[in-house]
């Protein structure tokens, strides 16, 4: 049983290590960075910037890109989400609450790549919460059923990971390399 496991996990590994983009002057792998509004447009729909910026792994290059449909999906599935679950909408505020948290304690411990992944994984579980207490409380029948409610959890926790990374690698729109302080500010280094 304990290898059925370790193949499952490691087909799913290789997967989404497909998914990641890369740099296009090392080959790298390519992170997106993230400001506090930056976190907070991810669940939050405000209209704070329309560019992403990123940063190679390898040779520290910075690039910059328009917002991809990451952005869009994410905030819409809050949005979503938040109208779903009718009265308990103070449920949806846990999912920014715990993506800021989370993203500000675990920041020295994460890899580079696992704020987008993160960001996915609560926006599911936020649709399973929308799911057993949203909607009057119609698929509250999923609480008694505990093979179902597996499913549903891995199907909820797994595919928006497949999802966003798809989504992050075919809709970064507009790469370019950032130019330095000196250069943006009119400066010539000397």
């Amino acid at each position: 049983m304990s290898n059925w496991f370790d193949t499952a996990f490691e087909k799913i590994d290789q997967s989404l290590a497909h998914l990641g983009r890369r740099c296009p002057k090392c080959g790298g792998a390519l992170h997106r960075r993230f400001s506090l509004l930056d976190k907070l447009g991810l669940f939050l729909p405000i209209p704070h910037t329309i560019y992403a910026h990123h940063q190679c792994e390898l040779c520290k290059t910075k690039f910059r890109s328009y917002r991809n449909l990451t952005d869009v999906l994410l905030e819409a599935s809050w949005v979503g989400a938040c109208a779903y679950l009718g009265d308990f909408k103070l449920f949806a505020l846990v999912c920014p609450l715990t993506w800021l948290i989370c993203s500000g304690m675990g920041k020295n411990n994460w890899s580079q790549g696992t704020d987008t992944i993160m960001a996915a994984v609560l926006t599911g579980i936020l649709w399973l919460l929308a799911l057993v207490f949203g909607g009057d409380s119609k698929h509250s029948y999923l609480m008694e059923h505990n093979v179902v409610m597996f499913l549903a959890t891995f199907l909820f926790v797994i595919a928006p990971i497949w999802v966003v990374l798809v989504l992050d690698k075919y809709t970064t729109f507009g790469l370019a390399e950032e130019e330095d302080d000196y250069r943006s500010n009119g400066m010539r280094h000397v």
